[in-house]
């Protein structure tokens, strides 16, 4: 396997974590805009402002690399609308600042009104890669810096509202592949501006890949088969996806049936054991801390236990990356993040 160098840029780091290959210790992944009240009382920036400016939101993607120290900045951030209000969903921004959040869903009557968008004539949605650009030049040598994508199927639920989405299966069949097939249109589009702008990875939201949501065979028609024609035509960009899943009943062996670069998913979901054993040498794992309580809520010296644990199981096998099992709550300690690093660091570390 050949010696690993004790000093890895964290750039490095997380191309050889994606590529299976030794590291000197896992990667730290941070998703989003994670644990953003410290960022923002740093920056003296708005999440608003990020919202609408590529320079904001590269500064606060770049505060959050130096404040926590992950390996890697997310041009993307969790609101999960910005590619549906391209597409016709209404939103607003709350009197708060935080995310915004739907106004009006787009009606089912205009559905074949949908066209696909190219992201860099909309408003909003060029904003994260306009802001991947200034941070690709910036520091792309020294950390990895992701794209961020909703899949088709998860846009077209935010775009026409879950409930609705779910029951139009059932009773539209059509109008929900037709949805899909241009929203799927879009989403190449993005990937064609993200291999222009020299990313190699994007990080995609794929949670509707879950037995709360859809059976397996749903999935499948719904999900997977335009996500499929997707990541083919992002490999031949070469174009990597990193498939996130956070449902409480993830279909993580369709995922993994789709040869994704990495997986992404929430501990508490799933048999850890059981998951690694699938998971380990096939593809880059993503392995999600509890982000809702232990995180959030709970000590360091938990924290500490609960990354010994999950280091231990993994083994010494090359492909592990350490995050949250999703974005880091709004208020995430500082000291809790720190301790989740301090604690991949102590337990990873190679040679």
């Amino acid at each position: 396997m050949g010696m690993i160098r004790l000093r890895m840029t964290s750039c490095e780091r997380f191309d050889a974590a994606l590529d299976m290959r030794p590291v000197d210790r896992p990667p730290l992944f941070y998703q989003h805009l994670g644990a953003a009240k410290s960022i923002l009382q740093h920056t003296g920036l708005t999440m608003r402002e990020g919202f609408h400016d590529p320079e904001t939101f590269a500064k606060l993607a770049t505060a959050a690399y130096h404040l926590y120290g992950f390996d890697n900045v997310m041009a993307g951030w969790g609101d999960l609308l910005i590619e549906a209000q391209a597409h016709g969903m209404q939103w607003k921004f709350p009197e708060k600042d935080f995310y915004p959040r739907p106004a009006q869903y787009l009606d089912l009557g205009k559905a074949d009104d949908v066209v696909p968008v190219d992201p860099m004539k909309d408003r909003f949605w060029s904003v994260p890669l306009k802001a991947a650009s200034l941070m690709q030049q910036r520091i792309g040598k020294e950390v990895k810096v992701m794209g961020c994508l909703d899949s088709p199927l998860l846009i077209v639920s935010e775009l026409i509202g879950m409930e609705q989405a779910l029951m139009a299966e059932y009773n539209s069949p059509d109008l929900v592949l037709g949805l899909v097939r241009k929203i799927l249109g879009s989403c190449q589009a993005y990937g064609e501006e993200a291999s222009r702008i020299g990313l190699d990875t994007i990080f995609m939201d794929n949670s509707s890949a879950g037995g709360e949501l859809n059976s397996p065979e749903f999935c499948e028609r719904f999900d997977h088969t335009n996500l499929r024609e997707l990541m083919a035509s992002f490999r031949a960009k070469g174009l990597h996806l990193v498939l996130h899943n956070d449902s409480i009943q993830p279909y993580l062996d369709m995922q993994l049936a789709l040869k994704p670069k990495g997986l992404h998913f929430h501990l508490k979901s799933v048999d850890m054991v059981k998951t690694f054993d699938m998971l380990r040498g096939k593809t880059c794992t993503f392995a999600g801390i509890d982000h809702q309580v232990l995180l959030f809520q709970k000590t360091p010296a938990e924290i500490d236990a609960e990354v010994q644990k999950v280091l231990k199981c993994w083994g010494d096998s090359p492909g592990l990356s350490i995050s949250g099992g999703c974005e880091l709550a709004y208020k995430t300690p500082v000291e809790n993040i720190k301790a989740l690093k301090d604690a991949t660091e102590k337990y990873g570390r190679k040679g």
